[in-house]
Parts: C-alpha cells; sequence; structure tokens
C-alpha cells in the first residue's frame, strides 16, 4: 500500500514551527501553530501577506524552511520527496491556483478533463456539466481557452478544480472569486458551500463575502498570523 493510500481520508494538516525564508533572508512565512479540520477556513490578508504560501506549504508544493506540516498526526509531508508529496496531491488535494492555467491548444472540456486522464481516474462528465451549467459556462465547454473572457477562464479553472474536489479530502482555493461579477461571485458562495461540506476548505481571499461562509477567519499580516477567529 501506498503512503497515499494508507493516509486514508485527510482529516487534521497541523503546522508547526513553519517558516519560509527565500534567499536567506526574505521571510515569506511564519507559524507558530495552526491546524486545520474539517470546514471552512478563509486566509485573509493584504498582498504579499502570505496566503498564496501558506496554501502551497499546506500542499506540499513549498518546503518550509523549518518546521513541520503534519497530516492526520502521522505524515510530515514536509519531510517525503517530491514523488511523495506529488502522490498525495494526486490523491487527497484539489488546488485552485490564483493564475488560470491552461493548455491553450486544447478545448476548455480537455483542459477539464486532462488531469483525471493523466491519473487514469474516469472522467466526472455529469459532475463537470453541472458545474458548468451552474457556473455559466456549458455552452463554452468547446471553445479554446483564448476564446473566453477573464471571467469565463475563472469558472472554467473553478469547474476543474471543484471536479476533483468531490473525491479530495484538502480544498485549497487562492482567490477564486478573481475577475468574477457580484452575481457569480454569490452564485459561487452557494456552490462552495453545497460541493464542499466535511471537507478540510481553505480559501485565500480579499473578498469579505466569502468571509460569511467561514467556519474559522485567519488574518496574516508580514508572514505571520496575526489572529485566528472563529
Amino acid at each position: 500500500m501506498s503512503l497515499a493510500s494508507s493516509l486514508g481520508s485527510i482529516r487534521t494538516v497541523e503546522l508547526v514551527d513553519v517558516e519560509v525564508v527565500y534567499d536567506g533572508s526574505v521571510r515569506a512565512l511564519k507559524v507558530e501553530e495552526l491546524v486545520f479540520e474539517p470546514g471552512f477556513h478563509i486566509v485573509m490578508g493584504p498582498n504579499g501577506s502570505g496566503k498564496t504560501t501558506l496554501l502551497d506549504v499546506v500542499a506540499g508544493l513549498v518546503l518550509p524552511s523549518r518546521g513541520k506540516v503534519v497530516l492526520n498526526n502521522l505524515v510530515n509531508i514536509a519531510g517525503l520527496g517530491e514523488d511523495a508529496r506529488a502522490s498525495i496531491r494526486r490523491d487527497h488535494y484539489s488546488y485552485l491556483l490564483q493564475e488560470d492555467v491552461f493548455i491553450e491548444s486544447l478545448s476548455v472540456w480537455d483542459n477539464i478533463a486532462m488531469p483525471f486522464i493523466i491519473h487514469g481516474i474516469a472522467v466526472p462528465e455529469e459532475r463537470i456539466l453541472e458545474l458548468a451549467e451552474t457556473l455559466g459556462i456549458r455552452g463554452l465547454l468547446k471553445r479554446k481557452p483564448s476564446k473566453l473572457s477573464g471571467g469565463e477562464r475563472r469558472k472554467a479553472s473553478i469547474v476543474r478544480a471543484l471536479s476533483r474536489a468531490f473525491t479530495a479530502s484538502v480544498v485549497l482555493l487562492d482567490e477564486p472569486t478573481s475577475f468574477l461579477d457580484k452575481d457569480s461571485s454569490t452564485r459561487l458562495v452557494e456552490v462552495l458551500e453545497s460541493v464542499l461540506r466535511g471537507k478540510i476548505v481553505i480559501i485565500a481571499t480579499h473578498d469579505e463575502k466569502l468571509a460569511e461562509i467561514g467556519d474559522r477567519i485567519v488574518r496574516l499580516r508580514g508572514g505571520v498570523v496575526e489572529s485566528v477567529t472563529s
């Protein structure tokens, strides 16, 4: 049994004495102790406060300069090699990046389906169509990403991440409402609440509307946790 399989569903992610330092002196993140359990955790703070770095550390994409990132009180993902971390991300994580990254030569549908095909997972066609319909882009799935507006590209990225999120334990969303108008943002909040309940959901955002669905608000400033409120 692989390490990723042995974890089962991830129920806790704990950061202990974590510090991320770039170029030997620039501190991007410092967390003494922070535990994420199932629920909505909204991470807020000004630009450069460490929100994206926190998500990258939780995902094992950025290794801390010191400290541990412990899953289920068992596995320190920060102490694993890249292959093991990638395996855990594949089996347990869904991550909506801040930037919308597509293979521009493929259709929107193929971009959404590609992660499933690469990992040998059946493409959840009905789920994708339902999410695309809800977010108003079902009629755009055959288009190339370059033919979409900024808001439409964001919605396509969200459909891709949420389709994966149905089978993930940990869902990371970096500025999900960027490029969305007010009505689309409201609809997205409703979708997140209906689709992601019971998972560990960490959302980095400036959007106060998203804070309304938070079970906990984590505020960062200068890479340091300024406050945690429930």
